[in-house]
C-alpha cells in the first residue's frame, strides 16, 4: 500500500507511514512531525522535532495562520482565528489517487449543542464543501428526534484514499456567525465505498483518530472520531471551550421542539416574499428598490434618456474652432461654415439640438499671403457672423500661435504624447529638417509661456460667460491648462465652478516618456481640476493613471457602471474610456449624392479591372507610409502575378506643421514609390500629396472605389477613416464587404473587431495580412461586417457625446454619490472566509494519468465520454493577449484532423457513447462535427442534443428536430420548456447597452437561449475589470428573475434557470442508461470554462444517487458482508472529471492544453478501434 500523504508546517517532504483504515485506525503522524502535546513536559518533547511547543507561534513565524486556500479572509477567515494551526501536504503519494476514477459517499453526523435559529454548516478543502467559503457551505439538518446530532442531507461524492481539510460552522438567522473553535482543521480521507463519520463539534485536535465502530448506518460504515489514548488531555482552554457547549438533558428536551419549529418557520419564511430577508439579502421590498434604482441609473445612461436642464449651457471649448472662415477676394467680406470633418462641429441630432450649446476657440486662420495681422475690423465681422452659429471667437496673433501651436503644441507634446523619446524629437536622424529653429531647447520657455497663455485667455473668456449649473467640455491636448486655470478664477471669485470634462484624442504617454516633460506636473494637475476625463482608449488612460500614480501619489478605484475614479484634493475624478463614432447620417447623405457617385466610377474606370487599396494618411513617420510600401513591395516580389491584377492607392495630405518630419518623409515616400513602380510597372502606385485634407466627398468617394483600407500607424489617436470605410461599404448590403487591415497601435483598433490587424513592424506579417485580405471569401467579408457595422451604425458621435454628459451628470448628483464607489474585484468582506484555490494546496487534483486512464478504459465494459469543444477539442487564442489575431475565438473553427481521427476512431467501438457539449449554434457544431456519425452533439449550453445517427431518441418531454442540411441522417432535440425573455430584457438591456459603450470591443449578442457580453475582444485588462462590474450589476437586477449570468472566457451569458450543460449532461447520462440497460462503468468528462463545471457537479451528483441504488439494491439479495467480500464495485466504477489547463476547478485531473486532450483521445482511439489492431497473417 503506497503511502498516505503527510502534513507539516514546513516545506519538508514527510509523509505518513503506510496504513489505512482497515484496521480501523489512522496511523499518527511520525513523532518529528507532529506539534509538541499541550501539557506535555517541555523536556519530554522529541529533540528531532522541527516545529516548536506553540503551532499558532510556528504558522506566525510562517506569515500566520492561514486557511488551506491560501487566500484572504474576512470575520471568519483563518487570518482571524488565532488558535487555528493549518496542515499542508507535503507529499503527493497516496493510497487514493485521482488518476484511478474511484470516489467514496462520505456522509457526515455531528454532535452540536445550538441556540434557537442556529444551524450548522460544513465547509472544506473539497469543492462539495465550498472551499472554506461559508457561501458554499453544506447545511446540515436534524429533526427533534435526532437532535443533537446533524447530519448531511446528501452524501459527499470524494475522491478515494485522498485527504480532505474541513470544519464546522454556525450559522444564525441564515448568516454566517462564527467558526468551531478547534487548534486545526479536521482531516478526513475517505474509504470504501460509503462511511459514516461522527464526531463532535467542537471537539477536535490533530491526535484524534478516526476508528471504525463495527456499526451501520443505513448499510453504511461508520467511523467515529475518538482521542489517541497515549495523547496529553486538551487544554484548559480547549476543555473550556468544549464545556461551554454542552447543556443539560433537560435543556434539550425543552428547547429540540422549538429549534425544530424556528427552523421550519424561517425556511417558511424564506420562501415567503412577503418576509423578512436576513441582513445580507435585505428585505424584498429593499432589494426591488435596489434593483430599480440601478436600472434607473443605466436608463439615464442611455442617450435617448439624457435630458440637460433648460436653463443649463454646454460650452464646447477646442483650440480650433470647428468652422472654416472663407474672405471674398471680390468685396471683401467674410463667410463660414461648419468644419464637417470636426469631431465637435454642430451636425444633425447632436447635442446642440436638445441643448443650449456654445462653441469657444481659437481663430487663427486669414487669406492674407503678407505676415499682416487680422485687423480690428476683420476681427469684428468674423465675431458677428459667429455668434449667429454660437461661437465665440478668441483671436491670438501670429506669434503666440506660432509658439503654441507650432511649438508647444506640435515640437514637444504632440510627438511625446505619441510616446516620441525627447532624445529622438531633437536629434534623431530622420528628424534633419531645414526648418531646425522649432527644434531647438532654447525655444522651450517661449514655447511654455505662450501654452500657459492662451489657456488661460480661453479660461478667461469663458469664465465671463459660464455659471455654476452649466457644463464645460474641453478638448485634445492643446488645453491641457484650461480646467485648473478656470477653476482658480472661480475659486478667486468666491463662486462655485461649472461642471467640466476633459477628453484627450491622442493617446498619453508611458510614464518614462512623460518624466521627461518639464512641466509634466503641472499639466497633469490641470487636466484633474475636470470631473471627468476621457479617452478613446484604456490603453490611454492606462498610461494617465500610471503617471497620476508614479507623480502625484494617487491612486484610483473602479466606480459602479465600469468607470474608474481618481481622489484628487477630495474630489472623486472619474476616468471613462468610450469611442466616439461617427456621423452616420451625414455620412449617407453625402455617399448617396451624384458628385460622389461620379467620382467613385472615375476613379474605377482609372483603374479599371484592378483590385483597389486605399490609404489616407497624414504625411508624418508616425503614419508608417513607408512600412506600407515596403510590404506592397515585397509582395509584388512575393506574388508577381498580382502586378497587372493590384494598384495601390496613396493619399498624403501635408499639414505645414512639424516640417522637418513632413519634408524627410515626404522624400523617403517618394524613393520608394519610384523605386516600386521602376520595378514593377509605373500603374501600380497611385499617389498624390495635398496641402489641405481630402474634403469628405474625395475621401467617401475613394472608400466607395476601394476594396481594402489600408492602416499601419505606428502610433496613432483617434482615427475615425476606418469606420468610415466599413460604413461606406455596408450601405448597400449588396455591394461586396470591404476588408480593413488594421494597425494594432490604433486607437480605432480596439472597436474594430472584423478588422485583419497586424504589426506594421512586421513587414512579413503585413504581407501575409495583405494576402489573406485578397483572398478572403464573401463568407468571412460578410461576417467581418457583420461584426463592426452594427457599432458603427449605432453608435454616432451625437450619442457619444450624451453618454459622456449623462456620466458626469449622474456622477455629480449629490443624491446617490455615496453609492457609485465599488472595490476592483467584488468580494463580500462580511461573510466568512474568503477562498482562493490553489492547485498546489489541493491533494485532490493533480495533472492526469494517461497510462490509468487506460487501464480503467481497457478493464471497463460500458463507457461514456462528455467533451467541451472550444477550448478542449478547439484551441482558441488565449484571451489575454492585448492583440487577438483569431477572428473569432470557436465558431467557424475546425478541430485538427488527428482530433477528428481520434473522434472517428472513439465513435467506432460500440461499447463507447461519446457526446461533444458546446455553446454554439447548432449550424456551426453540425457544421463542424456532424459528419461524425456515431458522435452525439450537444449546442446552445444543452438546449439542442442529437445522439448519433444511429440512434434515435423520442421523449415525451423533447421536441424532435431534424438537421436541415441532412434531415433523414441527425435528428435533433430541443427541451420543451418555454421561457418569457420580455422582463429580463427590460431589466439588462440598459445596463448592458451602457457597458457596450464603455468597453471598447465588446458586443451584444441575443440568442434563442441566452444573451451574451462577449468582451473577448477587448483590452484584456480593461474587459476583465468591466467584466467583473458588469457581473455584479447584472445578478443585483436578475436576483428575483429565472435566470442564471454565467462567466466564461470572454464571455458573460444571462441563461434561464435549469439549462446548462449539466441538465443535459445528466439526460444523456439517463437516457443512456435506458439504452444499454444499466449505468456505464467507465465516465471520462472534460472541459476548460466556468460552464462546464456544472456537468462535473452533475457527475457527482449521478454518481451519489447512482451508487446507492446499486450499494442497497445488490445488498437486498444478500448480506451486506457478501456484497462488501464481493469486490464488485458495481457501475460508475471510475469516474473522470478533468479541467484543461492548470486552475481552480471541481475537476480533479487536469491537462495542459489541447494537444494534451488530443494525445489522450487519440491513444484511447486506437485502443477502442478494431481497425488499429494488427490483421492476422494471410496464408
Amino acid at each position: 500500500m503506497a503511502d498516505l500523504p503527510g502534513f507539516s508546517l514546513s516545506e519538508s517532504s514527510a509523509t505518513w507511514p503506510s496504513g489505512g483504515v482497515n484496521d480501523g485506525k489512522r496511523p499518527p503522524l511520525p513523532t518529528s512531525f507532529r506539534p509538541e502535546k499541550r501539557g506535555r513536559a517541555a523536556n519530554d518533547a522529541d529533540p528531532s522535532s522541527s516545529i516548536s511547543s506553540s503551532s499558532s507561534s510556528a504558522a506566525m513565524a510562517l506569515g500566520g495562520p492561514a486557511s488551506p486556500s491560501g487566500g484572504p479572509g474576512g470575520p471568519g477567515s483563518a487570518s482571524n482565528l488565532p488558535h487555528l494551526a493549518s496542515w499542508k501536504s507535503t507529499t503527493s503519494s497516496t493510497d487514493g489517487d485521482v488518476n484511478t476514477g474511484t470516489y467514496t459517499r462520505v456522509h457526515l453526523k455531528v454532535k452540536a449543542q445550538s441556540r434557537l435559529g442556529e444551524t450548522v454548516h460544513c465547509s472544506g478543502s473539497s469543492f462539495v464543501m465550498g472551499h472554506f467559503n461559508p457561501n458554499e457551505s453544506m447545511t446540515l439538518v436534524t429533526t427533534p428526534e435526532d437532535y443533537p446530532y446533524w447530519t448531511t442531507v446528501k452524501p459527499m461524492i470524494l475522491p478515494r484514499g485522498v485527504p480532505h481539510q474541513y470544519m464546522y460552522a454556525l450559522f444564525s438567522g441564515g448568516v454566517f456567525s462564527s467558526w468551531e473553535q478547534i487548534e486545526c482543521e479536521r482531516v478526513l480521507v475517505p474509504e470504501g465505498r460509503e462511511m459514516v463519520v461522527v464526531e463532535h463539534y467542537g471537539d477536535y485536535d490533530q491526535d484524534m483518530e478516526l476508528v471504525a465502530t463495527g456499526e451501520r448506518i443505513d448499510r453504511s460504515l461508520v467511523y467515529e472520531r475518538r482521542q489517541d489514548e497515549t495523547a496529553a488531555p486538551p487544554t484548559p482552554n480547549a476543555a473550556e471551550a468544549v464545556a461551554m457547549e454542552q447543556e443539560t438533558g433537560d435543556d434539550v428536551a425543552r428547547d429540540a421542539a422549538a429549534r425544530l419549529a424556528a427552523r421550519v418557520a424561517q425556511d417558511k419564511d424564506e420562501a415567503d416574499p412577503k418576509s423578512p430577508r436576513s441582513s445580507v439579502t435585505g428585505t424584498p421590498t429593499q432589494r426591488f428598490r435596489q434593483t430599480n434604482k440601478l436600472q434607473s441609473r443605466y436608463k439615464r445612461y442611455m442617450p435617448s434618456s439624457y435630458h440637460p436642464s433648460p436653463d443649463a449651457m454646454l460650452f464646447l471649448v477646442c483650440y480650433h474652432l470647428p468652422v472654416k472662415l472663407t474672405k471674398s477676394a471680390d468685396d471683401g467680406s467674410w463667410s463660414v461654415e461648419w468644419n464637417r470633418d470636426s469631431l465637435i462641429s454642430r451636425s444633425e441630432n447632436s447635442i446642440a439640438e436638445s441643448m443650449n450649446t456654445t462653441w469657444v476657440g481659437c481663430v487663427t486662420y486669414h487669406a492674407r499671403s503678407d505676415q499682416e495681422e487680422l485687423s480690428e475690423d476683420d476681427k469684428s465681422e468674423i465675431t458677428v457672423i459667429l455668434a449667429d452659429m454660437n461661437c465665440i471667437p478668441v483671436f491670438i496673433d501670429r506669434q503666440l500661435a506660432a509658439n503654441h501651436h507650432g511649438g508647444y503644441c506640435k515640437s514637444k507634446l504632440w510627438p511625446m504624447f505619441h510616446n516620441v523619446d525627447i532624445l529622438d524629437i531633437y536629434y534623431a536622424i530622420w528628424d534633419r529638417a531645414e526648418v531646425i529653429e522649432w527644434k531647438e531647447e532654447r525655444n522651450n520657455g517661449e514655447w511654455w509661456d505662450a501654452y500657459q497663455k492662451v489657456n488661460r485667455l480661453l479660461a478667461d473668456r469663458v469664465g465671463e460667460l459660464c455659471k455654476e449649473n452649466d457644463t464645460v467640455w474641453v478638448h485634445d491636448y492643446h488645453l491641457l491648462l484650461f480646467p485648473s486655470y478656470l477653476a482658480n478664477t472661480c475659486r478667486t471669485e468666491n463662486r462655485k465652478r461649472p461642471k467640466m470634462v476633459f477628453f484627450l484624442h491622442v493617446p498619453f504617454p508611458t510614464s518614462e516618456v512623460f518624466r521627461e516633460l518639464s512641466h509634466g506636473t503641472q499639466l497633469l494637475e490641470g487636466v484633474l481640476d475636470v470631473d471627468i476625463v476621457g479617452f478613446h482608449s484604456f490603453d490611454h488612460a492606462r498610461h494617465f493613471l500610471n503617471a497620476c500614480k508614479r507623480f502625484l501619489g494617487l491612486t484610483y478605484q473602479s466606480r459602479r457602471g465600469g468607470n474608474l475614479g481618481v481622489d484628487y484634493r477630495g474630489r472623486n475624478v472619474i476616468i471613462t474610456i468610450s469611442h466616439v463614432g461617427i456621423e452616420t447620417t451625414l455620412i449617407r447623405e453625402v455617399i448617396e449624392s451624384p458628385e460622389v457617385q461620379e467620382m467613385a466610377r472615375k476613379l474605377r474606370e482609372k483603374h479599371a479591372g484592378k483590385v483597389l487599396i486605399a490609404g489616407v494618411d497624414v504625411c508624418q513617420r508616425l503614419s508608417g507610409i513607408p512600412l506600407k510600401m515596403l510590404a506592397f513591395e515585397q509582395f509584388f516580389s512575393n506574388c508577381p502575378s498580382w502586378k497587372d491584377k493590384l494598384v495601390f492607392v496613396e493619399r498624403a495630405t501635408l499639414t505645414q506643421t512639424r516640417l522637418g518630419d513632413q519634408n524627410y518623409s515626404s522624400n523617403e515616400i517618394r524613393k520608394l514609390v519610384d523605386r516600386i513602380t521602376k520595378a514593377h510597372g509605373p500603374e501600380c502606385i497611385d499617389y498624390e500629396e495635398s496641402s489641405s485634407p481630402l474634403t469628405i466627398e474625395e475621401r467617401l468617394a475613394l472608400w466607395l472605389a476601394s476594396d481594402i483600407l489600408m492602416v499601419t500607424s505606428i502610433r496613432e489617436g483617434l482615427n475615425l477613416k476606418p469606420l468610415e470605410f466599413v460604413f461606406a461599404k455596408g450601405i448597400n448590403p449588396s455591394n461586396r464587404p470591404g476588408v480593413v487591415i488594421l494597425s494594432e497601435f490604433s486607437a480605432c483598433c480596439c472597436v474594430l473587431n472584423g478588422a485583419v490587424r497586424v504589426n506594421p513592424w512586421n513587414i512579413t506579417g503585413l504581407v501575409n495580412s495583405l494576402d489573406h485580405a485578397l483572398t478572403m471569401s464573401d463568407e468571412e467579408r460578410l461576417g467581418r461586417r457583420a461584426r463592426d457595422l452594427p457599432y458603427i451604425t449605432n453608435q454616432p458621435a451625437a450619442n457619444w457625446t450624451k453618454q459622456v454628459l449623462s456620466v458626469l451628470h449622474e456622477a455629480t448628483d449629490n443624491a446617490e454619490g455615496d453609492e457609485e464607489y465599488t472595490n476592483m474585484e467584488y468580494m463580500d468582506m462580511e461573510i466568512g472566509r474568503s477562498h482562493v484555490m490553489r492547485v498546489g494546496d489541493r491533494s485532490d487534483f493533480k495533472q492526469l494519468n494517461i497510462d490509468k486512464v487506460m487501464e480503467a478504459y481497457m478493464q471497463s465494459k460500458r463507457r461514456v465520454f462528455l467533451l467541451d469543444y472550444g477550448g478542449t477539442i478547439i484551441a482558441r487564442e488565449n484571451i489575454s493577449m492585448y492583440v487577438k489575431k483569431d477572428f473569432t475565438a470557436v465558431t467557424g473553427k475546425r478541430p485538427s484532423p488527428r482530433m477528428m481521427d481520434a473522434l472517428t476512431h472513439l465513435t467506432k467501438d460500440p461499447r463507447n457513447t461519446v457526446f461533444v457539449v458546446s455553446g454554439v449554434t447548432k449550424s456551426d457544431l453540425t457544421a463542424s462535427l456532424g459528419h461524425i456519425r456515431g458522435l452525439g452533439l450537444v449546442s446552445d449550453n444543452g438546449a439542442l442534443y442529437s445522439w448519433a445517427r444511429s440512434i434515435d431518441i423520442d421523449n415525451a418531454g423533447d421536441v424532435t428536430m431534424q438537421d436541415d442540411s441532412n434531415p433523414s441522417d441527425r435528428h435533433w432535440h430541443q427541451h420543451s420548456f418555454k421561457f418569457d425573455w420580455r422582463p429580463v430584457r427590460e431589466a439588462v438591456d440598459p445596463i448592458l447597452k451602457v457597458y457596450c459603450t464603455r468597453t471598447n470591443g465588446s458586443v451584444l449578442r441575443y440568442a434563442q437561449q441566452s444573451i451574451a457580453w462577449n468582451f473577448r475582444s477587448t483590452d484584456p485588462e480593461w474587459g476583465l475589470l468591466q467584466a467583473n462590474s458588469l457581473q455584479n450589476d447584472l445578478e443585483e437586477v436578475i436576483r428575483d428573475l429565472p435566470v442564471n449570468v454565467i462567466r466564461k472566457k470572454g464571455l458573460l451569458e444571462i441563461v434561464p434557470e435549469g439549462l446548462n450543460k449539466g441538465v443535459v449532461a445528466r439526460q444523456i447520462l439517463t437516457q443512456d442508461a435506458s439504452i444499454s440497460h444499466g449505468h456505464p462503468d467507465f465516465l471520462f468528462c472534460i472541459g476548460d470554462d466556468t460552464t462546464d463545471e456544472s456537468m462535473f457537479k452533475a457527475i457527482y451528483d449521478y454518481y451519489a444517487e447512482r451508487t446507492e441504488e446499486s450499494v442497497h439494491g445488490r445488498a437486498g439479495n444478500g448480506t451486506f458482508e457478501d456484497f462488501l467480500a464481493s469486490g464488485d464495485e458495481g457501475p460508475l466504477h471510475h469516474v473522470f472529471t478533468c479541467t484543461v489547463g492548470k486552475k481552480p476547478s471541481n475537476a480533479h485531473l487536469y491537462v495542459n492544453n489541447v494537444d494534451e486532450v488530443e494525445q489522450l483521445l487519440q491513444a484511447l482511439g486506437k485502443t477502442s478501434d478494431p481497425t488499429e489492431e494488427e490483421s492476422p497473417t494471410k496464408c
